[in-house]
């Protein structure tokens, strides 16, 4: 991710200039490509009171970035959308991203265990991502859940809140 929006980036996607009329199912087909969308929010102001505009949200933070580059400007229904991040919604339950294929269970544990207990790490040796769990949502974490970068060895990883279960 670009290091200038790395601090507004979420996994939630404010869909503006929609067309009036668009559908759930149209936004899902425009958008589903870039990834898994958990959410569709459509917003519908009377008329004369703005337009149309959505929320999308995605499962993952890589996933809402690709769309929002890809889409921006692209006409959806009879409109050229534009798009933002929206809001992170804090969460116990966040996703790591930018791990490289050396990683290490174990290393996972040491180097987040220094920001808090760590209820479980769902990772799979060689996965560029890992899911992790926390007894509570902390200050540190809910002022973190727009996005991160860190510094894992030679790696950058970005983090961010993610949905609580994931459905397997």
């Amino acid at each position: 991710l670009v290091k200038d929006i790395r601090k507004r980036a979420t996994r939630n996607l404010f869909i503006g200039n929609l067309d009036h009329n668009v559908s759930e199912v149209e936004l899902r087909r425009a958008f589903e490509k870039y990834g898994i969308i958990e959410e569709v929010v459509i917003k519908r102001p009377a008329r004369g009171q703005g337009g149309a505009y959505a929320f999308l949200k995605f499962q993952n933070l890589d996933m809402a970035h690709r769309a929002k580059v890809a889409m921006s400007g692209r006409v959806v229904g009879r409109n050229p959308i534009k798009i933002g991040y929206g809001k992170a919604n804090p969460t116990t339950r966040l996703w790591v991203g930018g791990l490289g294929p050396s990683t290490s269970l174990a290393a996972l544990a040491r180097e987040f265990d220094r920001f808090g207990s760590i209820r479980t790490i769902d990772y799979v040796k060689g996965d560029s991502f890992h899911w992790q769990e926390r007894p509570a949502v902390s200050a540190y974490y809910s002022g973190l859940c727009v996005l991160e970068m860190l510094l894992f060895g030679s790696a950058t990883l970005h983090r961010h809140c993610a949905k609580l279960s994931v459905e397997v």
